[in-house]
Order: structure tokens, then sequence, then C-alpha cells
């Protein structure tokens, strides 16, 4: 064969698995990790209320101990 047909070979060839892994990684990260399917209805609606609460959890662990503010020197990196 020429190589002008291998040249068309071979551009098929990566355009093909060039798509096959577009959508390996399209499927993979719509169906996540466990290979599951987003959460609709209660389950979203429990898992969002689940994460509200860890969020206030950690906002109140903030207001008991505040973050200490750095120095306004550029050079000195310090806590205050």
């Amino acid at each position: 064969m020429s190589s002008y047909a291998w040249v068309v070979i071979l551009v098929l060839l990566l355009t093909v698995l060039g798509s096959v892994t577009l959508l390996f990684i399209t499927v993979k990260y719509y169906w996540g990790e466990r290979g599951t399917p987003p959460l609709t209805g209660a389950a979203r609606i429990a898992q969002r209320d689940e994460e509200l609460r860890l969020r206030a959890k950690q906002i109140e662990e903030l207001k008991k101990r505040p973050r200490k503010p750095r120095s306004e020197s550029f050079l000195d990196n310090t806590k205050q």
C-alpha cells in the first residue's frame, strides 16, 4: 500500500480510538466512580440536608476557634 493509504488508516484509527476514549470518560463521569447513577428525588434531598448539617457544624467549629490573621508585612509570614 502507498504511504497515503497508511496515513488515512492511521488517522481513522486514531479518530476511533479518541472517540472511544471520550465516550468512556463521559460515561464514567456521568455514572460516577462506583457505577451508580446520580441521586434523584428523596435521596438527593437527604444528601443535601446532610451536607447542610455538616456545613453548619464546620461554621460552628470555626466560631469556636477563629482563624489567626497573618501579619500585614509581605516578608513576615507568621501568624499573629
